[in-house]
């Protein structure tokens, strides 16, 4: 026979978990993992910009301007001139912030997305639904 799974709620009523259901649980928790991933994602990309801003104060203490720099560049170094090595770096920024923002932005779609579920699931189940999610 096909299982059900049955969530006693509150007033001791058996409430059935259609397809519907769980197939809202199963996207909540793939989201709730992306969210974790974004998460994780964004801090690696948040000390990649701290380490790019201080690259930059380092060369702006540089006195001499004449001095080239050696900048990594992939797998290699090239020395650059003091200019060029800012600009350099300033455009590693630039790309860093925009991923910055692309995790953030993705990040609050997925939040809207939990909640739009955790809302429509909490309707039915009430608080008998355990929806693992961190604040």
């Amino acid at each position: 026979g096909k299982m059900t799974t049955m969530y006693p709620d509150e007033a001791g009523m058996d409430k059935e978990v259609t397809a519907g259901d769980q197939a809202d649980i199963n996207a909540f928790s793939k989201l709730n993992v992306r969210y974790h991933e974004l998460e994780d994602d964004l801090k690696v990309k948040k000390e990649e910009l701290v380490n790019l801003q201080d690259c930059s104060n380092e060369l702006l203490m540089i006195l001499d301007d004449e001095e080239l720099v050696k900048v990594g560049v992939g797998e290699a170094y090239a020395d650059l001139n003091q200019e060029e090595a800012q600009e350099h770096i300033n455009g590693l920024v630039e790309i860093a912030e925009q991923s910055t923002k692309d995790l953030e932005a993705e990040m609050s779609e997925v939040k809207d997305k939990m909640k739009e579920l955790k809302a429509r699931l909490k309707v039915k189940f009430g608080n008998s639904i355990n929806l693992e999610e961190d604040e």
